[in-house]
């Protein structure tokens, strides 16, 4: 039996019985709106997005959602912290796994595109995750640049997806970098920051969260123009890509009339 998160993990059965209720329950929730995904043709493709909300990743339900309901014939993963895998309970483990969480690794996600799936990645991690609720407008990718690195040895377009409205979800007070160095979490855990947050139903609460519920924000995302990974230096490539994220999610943000309306 292959390991949770491994490639071989994804069960396309399993996806198609789970996808349609799954994604029932998250446009409902989030009245979510998914716009451009219909012009990306299939095949394998490096989708690289802003990330949002802490433990439950709403922006990434969205995502998956219209993706695994939008009739797309590619198989997609999803990048996600090995923390998803060895910190959660070994059925949740199991279930992220064949729904298309892959641990994260420059390898992994290489053999994935070779292998001819789509991935998503989201190259700020915990840092983009977990920034303050007063950051939640900003894309935090923290220097990452090695998802254009896999585009290039991949051989595959990069399609950056944005999101807004995920990261009012709940509050993120205090990002906590301090605390995590103090506490060795970066060499420990793979963890950067320590968050301060407040959320329902745990209130004011000091570190990763056991999960949340989330508060109901609307939540967009929209999928941009593809960008080529050989058009420029490595720098230059993740310069254009941020741009354009950034760009795009200032546009969606002044588009919403109040945190949690939309």
């Amino acid at each position: 039996m292959t390991a949770a998160g491994e490639l071989g993990s994804y069960d396309a059965a399993y996806v198609a019985r789970h996808a349609p209720w799954i994604g029932a329950l998250v446009r409902r929730w989030f009245r979510a709106r998914v716009r451009g995904l219909e012009s990306v043709p299939d095949g394998p493709v490096l989708f690289v997005g802003n990330h949002s909300g802490a433990a439950m990743i709403p922006d990434t339900l969205v995502w998956l959602d219209a993706y695994h309901n939008g009739g797309r014939q590619t198989p997609m993963l999803t990048l996600a912290h090995d923390q998803m895998f060895e910190g959660y309970p070994a059925a949740v483990a199991r279930f992220l796994a064949r729904m298309g969480g892959l641990r994260a690794s420059h390898e992994r996600a290489v053999d994935a595109l070779r292998g001819g799936h789509a991935v998503t990645v989201y190259p700020g991690g915990d840092h983009d995750a977990c920034r303050s609720f007063w950051r939640r407008h900003e894309i935090v990718f923290a220097g990452r640049t090695g998802y254009v690195e896999v585009a290039r040895e991949a051989e595959v377009p990069i399609v950056p997806v944005v999101s807004v409205g995920a990261h009012e979800a709940l509050i993120v007070l205090a990002e906590g970098r301090e605390l995590a160095r103090w506490l060795g979490l970066p060499k420990s855990h793979r963890l950067t920051v320590m968050p301060l947050t407040l959320s329902v139903p745990w209130g004011l609460w000091l570190g990763p969260l056991p999960g949340y519920v989330p508060l109901p924000t609307k939540i967009e995302l929209a999928v941009l123009d593809p960008i080529d990974p050989f058009a420029g230096s490595v720098d230059d490539v993740d310069a254009r890509v941020r741009a354009s994220l950034s760009s795009a999610l200032d546009a969606m943000a002044e588009a919403r009339r109040f945190p949690w309306i939309g």
